[in-house]
């Protein structure tokens, strides 16, 4: 069996030549003795070749002197071989180790910070607010409190209504919603169609004014027509109006969000420090010990200013800083409950960035788990929504222009 050999070589083992005329004898006092061979092959009357673990090698030799058969090692295999060959070699182990060190040490920054789901925002303008809270290429990744800093953001930039950052190796994946704005309505005497704004499933049509171009259950494609605002009538002539009316569709949209399975709580036990430091201009001259003897902590810190004068601040500060110590608890969730807290994220994502008017029909979900204790969860919802816009209608030169 492949894990019998796996198991073997891990352990290593040699492949041994027996030579003597008892060799049948040789093999049984073996056996009894709790030594096993395999892969035994006969070479002649006098003559075997076998494979043998290195504790039955060893033990061989009490059998050998009683049977006076003579054991020779042809080949030597296994972990233990190889790893005694490789740290004989002391520059080719301290090369490999220093490799190790060095990849371990470039891993744990961040090199690229990837902003998705912006369509209006620059990413230029995202990713500078990023680096002034911190989180930008070269920051060492267990130094940034992505809660911090998605706060930040939302704080500063109006036009976002949710933010997700996720720190996948060394690339930073910031997932933003953009605020939905409400399309700039068309005079009620301009002339204008009603079109699909995305794809969907007519649900429901309720046409106050203009003439019905899709069916209940009819597939829409985005731009399609709905409610055209050219009426035509059998005996009657075309006539052109503002087309009103309520479109209801069944649409669907997909979001994804990864869930760590290991949670860390994190609490003051009450204890704290502080670290006094004076500056003057761009020199800084600590007062105190530099860190806290903490190995988790929250600071705060605070700037004042020691000379003013008529409105004029010399700049001379005192600045305090106060450590608090903190206690971690980690707590392991299970898949199911990994699962609830991305879907309800999910769920906070899809009502920040949809109308109020729109009405979540049902969901679907598929996780899968990856690396470092941590799943991925893929939530399709299906609403029901008013997916009409309006269009305005060019009489002049026969087609439409969007608004």
């Amino acid at each position: 069996m492949l894990a019998v050999r796996i198991w073997n070589y891990l352990r290593g083992y040699v492949i041994i030549k027996v030579e003597g005329i008892n060799l049948e004898r040789f093999i049984n006092l073996a056996i009894t003795n709790n030594i096993y061979f395999w892969d035994i092959e006969r070479i002649n009357y006098t003559t075997l070749k076998a494979r043998v673990g290195l504790k039955g090698y060893k033990q061989l030799r009490r059998i050998r002197k009683r049977i006076s058969c003579r054991v020779c090692i042809l080949e030597k295999r296994g972990c233990p071989f190889l790893m005694h060959r490789i740290f004989k070699r002391k520059a080719l182990v301290a090369g490999g180790i220093t490799a190790i060190a060095v990849m371990y040490f470039l891993t744990s920054f961040v090199w690229v910070v990837q902003v998705e789901g912006n369509e209006r925002i620059s990413e230029d303008r995202i990713i500078s607010e990023l680096a002034s809270f911190g989180l930008k290429p070269g920051v060492f990744k267990h130094f940034v409190d992505t809660r911090e800093v998605e706060t930040k953001l939302l704080i500063e930039m109006d036009q976002i209504v949710w933010v997700g950052i996720n720190i996948l190796g060394t690339k930073a994946v910031v997932d933003i919603v953009e605020r939905t704005e409400a399309p700039s309505l068309i005079d009620k005497n301009v002339p204008c169609n009603i079109v699909a704004k995305k794809d969907g499933i007519i649900n429901n049509m309720f046409v106050y004014q203009g003439q019905a171009a899709v069916k209940e259950g009819h597939t829409v494609k985005a731009g399609q027509v709905l409610i055209n605002g050219v009426v035509e009538e059998p005996g009657k002539p075309s006539r052109v109006v503002h087309a009103m009316g309520r479109v209801e569709a069944r649409t669907w949209y997909q979001m994804s969000e990864e869930q760590d399975l290991i949670l860390y709580k994190r609490s003051r036990t009450g204890n704290s420090e502080k670290r006094v430091a004076l500056r003057v201009g761009k020199y800084t001259l600590n007062l105190s010990r530099t860190k806290p003897e903490y190995e988790h902590f929250d600071s705060t810190t605070n700037i004042n200013r020691l000379i003013e004068w008529r409105n004029i601040a010399l700049p001379v500060e005192i600045i305090i800083e106060k450590y608090h110590e903190v206690r971690v608890d980690e707590q392991v969730i299970s898949i199911e409950g990994a699962v609830k807290l991305a879907v309800e994220r999910t769920e906070q994502r899809l009502a920040a960035m949809l109308p109020q008017q729109v009405e979540i029909t049902d969901r679907k979900i598929k996780y899968n788990e990856t690396d470092n204790d941590r799943i991925r969860v893929d939530v399709t919802f299906e609403t029901i929504e008013d997916i009409g816009m309006e269009e305005r209608i060019d009489i002049n030169i026969g087609r439409t222009e969007v608004e």
